[in-house]
């Protein structure tokens, strides 16, 4: 089972056991779909149900929490769904995940690897670990990432500008 991070509680609301849930898929009112989601181990599972919205976070209900005090346990928990029940990815689509791991090229030569893949709040970073053995996270954009190729498991960067020198 290939586990693929969907969400993470970043709060509770309420006292009977409602969490907020940020949602890392386009559709996050899909979640309940993919029941049961688990942590990151796949040992604790979780049956979801989503009650409302707030802002860009989902309101739920996890199956068997009906308190504030039990909730609040669950703060920060990254929820992950089986790979198996995602729909499948159109071309030119892809999950963040698919990324780790790709070569990252750079005027037609090899520059490094995708590391990681994270997310602050202000969008998706990409840790790369350059030939050179440098680690550098660049801001992934279509403007610095202008061509994704899942097929190839390859990425072109172009180096955005006033961060020339720190590949060096």
């Amino acid at each position: 089972m290939t586990l693929i991070a969907v969400g993470k509680i970043v709060n509770v609301h309420g006292i009977k056991g409602v969490v907020k849930i940020k949602p890392y898929l386009t559709h996050g009112k899909n979640l309940p779909q993919f029941n049961p989601l688990t942590d990151k181990s796949g040992k604790k599972s979780f049956e979801v149900s989503i009650s409302g919205t707030q802002g860009e976070c989902l309101l739920a209900n996890l199956k068997g929490i009906t308190t504030r005090e039990v909730a609040e346990q669950f703060k920060g928990l990254e929820l992950y769904a089986d790979r198996s029940k995602l729909p499948a990815t159109e071309s030119n689509e892809f999950y963040c995940c698919d990324l780790v791991g790709m070569k990252v090229i750079k005027d037609g030569a090899e520059f490094g690897k995708v590391v990681s893949v994270m997310n602050f709040g202000a969008g998706d970073i990409l840790e790369i670990k350059t030939m050179k053995g440098k680690q550098l996270d660049f801001a992934f954009s279509k403007k610095t990432f202008p061509r994704v190729d899942t097929t190839k498991k390859e990425l072109e960067i172009v180096i955005p500008e006033g961060m020339e020198g720190a590949i060096k």
